[in-house]
């Protein structure tokens, strides 16, 4: 998930992407902003650091070995061509017989999660699901929040100059090995506000090859002048789509107006005020101050432990990485606020949030059963998780035809985090949703046993639900190592769930709506209550 956790995510963990969702449902743009994130609970995040056992890592020794028996065990590949047998093995072949020719013998090893750790200080982790498809992430502890008024934008920017010229391959090169290997459409490099993420997926036989490409990005990228300004172009693209996603901006007026000029509220996209900082020096000094392999994990999915773990050590042990350094860490300090735009919407974007608690407290399930319990709803979609008998579907859409769709989000970050509604309606009915939405927020220090048991279910249906989504399990993984050192499973947290309480339901709810509120509206805002105004109706 985005960090905003819940709407916008262009990473839908749904094998339907909205576009193709709303074409097949004949829906306008506007009406899918929370059918895309329908049923969604973020893996991160929920589960509390102090409750969830202790990874054993397994340490994981440099050795020198021969280059020659390095490369015997790499899979039969060439840069330009993928090599067949002659002659054609299926020539013949009909679609009722099976093309395999060695077919692999069943593997009834149930999947578990194993855990190493390189001398240099690099986390691995996998799972081996048996799966043909491996997904591969390189996660590092560096994003928008650690920059600086020198370098504002340049996460962005580091991230736009993943998979380009390394030390090893050059940029064509690259591309093309990840065009042989089928990764090419699933290869990316994205910037987040806590952590930056180099992901693949290819065949899980092929993991050899795709683990020193990766690698290479943080090791010893090229940096060169003129892919940099190649790559300069493209924050102009980012920016607009940005502006033409309603949900995304929603997300970043949120934080912008929630941790106003610090840590969480920068944006992860640069700006066209950054392009002076848009240098191989600037990108070079902002990896060489995070991008220690003391900061970074290597996530697997579908892949042997042993193997990634061996291929992992490769890549490192002949080279020098970037040293540890020491860097300031600043808290994140949740101010609240208000903040609007004009947009291109034809409707009303409106988000109400206030200061949820950081990742690894007690809080985490009872604020997560709080999302819950609100759920969401749409106007004109009902499907599984869609939340039909949540709060907000039926105090709120069911009760109001402007309403298009409304959601609950929650998203922690390592000191801090959110927790709101977001809700889209027509504009001229802009105030009565906002008006309803904050009543149904301040029920929720009114709490039923009853109601609490079917909140408890419907947040562990749809934890396992998503955690069977490799790529969303990847990323699980990877973040939660990243910030606590620690993985809980979604069956550690299912037991925490289980084992909360009304009384903490209901004080988490009290906490949370004792803080500040911000407001984030998009679009046609005209109607949009004064903030002071939203305040009064949490505290009627």
């Amino acid at each position: 998930l985005k960090p905003f956790g819940h709407f916008g995510s262009s990473e839908n963990p749904t094998t339907l992407s909205a576009s193709r969702l709303r074409f097949l449902l004949h829906l306008p743009p506007a009406m899918m902003s929370t059918l895309r994130i329908a049923g969604r609970t973020p893996l991160r995040g929920l589960r509390s650091a102090a409750s969830v056992p202790a990874v054993t890592f397994n340490e994981v020794k440099f050795v020198k070995e021969d280059v020659e028996k390095v490369m015997m065990e790499l899979p039969d590949y060439n840069f330009y061509e993928m090599k067949e047998s002659e002659p054609n093995p299926y020539q013949g072949t009909t679609l009722d017989r099976s093309i395999l020719l060695d077919p692999p013998a069943a593997s009834l090893v149930a999947p578990k999660f194993e855990f190493s750790k390189l001398e240099n200080g690099l986390k691995v982790a996998s799972i081996d699901k048996q799966g043909l498809t491996a997904r591969l992430g390189l996660y590092v502890n560096a994003g928008s929040r650690f920059e600086t008024s020198a370098n504002f934008g340049v996460s962005h920017m580091a991230a736009l100059m993943g998979f380009r010229s390394t030390a090893h391959l050059s940029h064509l090169r690259t591309v093309k090995t990840l065009e042989q290997l089928g990764g090419h459409e699933t290869s990316s490099c994205t910037a987040g506000r806590e952590d930056m993420a180099y992901q693949v997926e290819v065949q899980r036989e092929y993991m050899p090859l795709v683990v020193p490409l990766m690698v290479g990005n943080v090791l010893f990228p090229r940096l060169l002048p003129w892919e940099v300004k190649a790559a300069s172009k493209e924050v102009e693209a980012a920016r607009k789509a940005l502006e033409a996603n309603p949900d995304d901006m929603v997300n970043e007026m949120l934080h912008k107006a929630a941790f106003c000029n610090n840590t969480l509220g920068l944006s992860p996209f640069a700006s066209e005020r950054s392009m002076p900082y848009f240098t191989p020096d600037t990108i070079r000094s902002y990896m060489l101050d995070h991008f220690a392999p003391e900061r970074m994990v290597l996530v697997g999915v579908n892949v042997a432990h042993s193997e990634l773990s061996k291929w992992a050590m490769r890549a490192f042990a002949d080279y020098n990485a970037i040293p540890m350094k020491k860097r300031e860490e600043v808290k994140a300090a949740y101010t609240g606020g208000d903040l609007r735009l004009e947009g291109a919407s034809p409707y009303c974007h409106l988000a109400l949030g206030f200061e949820s608690v950081p990742w690894g407290q007690q809080e985490l399930a009872p604020v997560a059963l709080l999302q819950a319990l609100l759920g969401g709803g749409s106007a004109v979609y009902s499907g599984i998780g869609s939340g039909l008998t949540s709060r907000l579907s039926s105090q709120v859409v069911k009760q109001n035809p402007y309403v298009e769709s409304c959601q609950a989000f929650n998203t922690s970050y390592s000191d801090s985090g959110i927790f709101g509604v977001y809700g889209v309606a027509q504009p001229d009915k802009a105030g009565d949703m906002a008006k309803a939405v904050a009543k149904t927020m301040a029920g929720l220090t009114n709490v039923s046993k009853d109601e609490l048991a079917k909140a408890k279910a419907m947040l562990k249906g749809k934890m396992f639900r998503q955690a069977d989504n490799d790529s969303e399990l990847m990323k699980d993984m990877g973040q939660q190592l990243l910030i606590s050192g620690k993985y809980g499973s979604v069956s550690d947290f299912a037991k925490i769930i289980d084992g909360v309480s009304e009384g903490e339901v209901t004080a988490a709810a009290k906490k949370i709506l004792s803080s500040k509120l911000t407001l984030a509206a998009y679009g046609d805002t005209h109607a949009v209550p004064h903030y002071s105004a939203m305040e009064a109706s949490f505290k009627a």
